[in-house]
């Protein structure tokens, strides 16, 4: 079984990373990138079965924040596990409470994302 992740971010190089440690980590992957919040409720609604969406809360256009609560939102999606990325550890409370399954602050560690994954997925 493939296992399918949404990543979103605006850095191009920390996309890179991500896809980096989860193919390190996770054998049987397909990553699917995104720039924006906007660019990736479009991903969601094109690729029905993801497993997983890696979140960056500050991005231009639609940040982190306003795509939880448009995607939260749609009951049809709504209930792939979400772990937000953010340099903010301000922002971590009211991120969690747009829905998102967990917070990891920038810069992460791989030890600490696959945490973060194997939580989501349980």
């Amino acid at each position: 079984m493939i296992f399918k992740v949404l990543i979103v971010d605006d850095d191009y190089i920390n996309r890179r990373l991500l896809v980096s440690l989860l193919k390190k980590e996770l054998y049987k992957i397909e990553t699917i990138e995104s720039v924006d919040g906007e660019d990736a409720l479009e991903k969601c609604k094109e690729y029905s079965d993801l497993q997983l969406i890696l979140l960056d809360i500050e991005m231009p256009n639609m940040d982190g924040s306003d795509f939880l609560r448009l995607y939260k939102r749609d009951k049809s999606t709504s209930n792939v596990p979400v772990i937000a990325i953010s340099s903010n550890d301000l922002r971590k409370k009211e991120i969690l409470s747009f829905g998102a399954n967990s917070f990891l602050q920038k810069p992460i560690t791989e030890k600490k994302l696959i945490a973060a994954i194997r939580e989501a997925q349980s």
